[in-house]
């Protein structure tokens, strides 16, 4: 399990998240393991990614091998390298576009939030990609990791002091988040 959340105050902007890997019971601490971050980087533009420990080695790979033909920079451009991120998906990384009967369209099986220099985005299984305009979370501590930052949200400035108390929330209180928390800035294009 994981949390990663995204957070954005003004022109500054945060992506943080914890460092574990579960395996069903089994928590594994990232003292135990050296690939533990959650955070890949591509170009000015961070992506988190939840879910499956297979799903963070694809993306790795996919992010390393196919930069160039992934554009994070606004909604409609997640979305395109959505459709581009299945197909490539399904083909070279055989990944199983199936999750229960009643889906409306294939499972890409991504859970990812994205921080750069467009805005806060989170692409979702079935290729939604929502903007953001102050913060969010994606992981099993979610609800935890937004109501910490909403709490502290109009009291903090800084965007990653915001974003390390909506992991550590997590990480308190939910069974399969585990501090170190990993947490990286970067500016955002002011809102048009």
């Amino acid at each position: 399990m994981s949390i990663i959340v995204v957070v954005r105050k003004g022109q500054q902007a945060a992506i943080a998240a914890d460092t574990a890997e579960s395996d069903e019971s089994l928590l594994i601490p990232a003292a135990w393991r050296i690939n533990h971050t959650k955070l890949l980087r591509t170009g000015g533009t961070w992506i988190g990614v939840a879910g499956w420990a297979a799903t963070a080695n694809i993306m790795q790979h996919v992010v390393q091998r196919h930069r160039k033909e992934l554009d994070f920079s606004n909604r409609e451009a997640i979305f395109a390298t959505a459709l581009k991120l299945h197909r490539l998906l399904k083909d070279d990384y055989f990944v199983e576009p199936r999750e229960d009967k009643e889906q409306p369209v294939e499972s890409s099986q991504l859970s990812l939030l994205i921080a750069g220099p467009g805005g806060l985005f989170e692409l979702e299984s079935w290729r939604s990609v929502t903007e953001y305009t102050r913060f969010w979370a994606i992981g099993s501590g979610t609800r935890l990791a937004l109501g910490a930052m909403h709490a502290v949200y109009g009291r903090l400035k800084d965007p990653r002091a915001i974003a390390r108390a909506g992991i550590l929330a997590a990480c308190e209180f939910d069974d399969g988040c585990l501090p170190p928390v990993e947490v990286r800035s970067l500016r955002i294009r002011a809102r048009r």
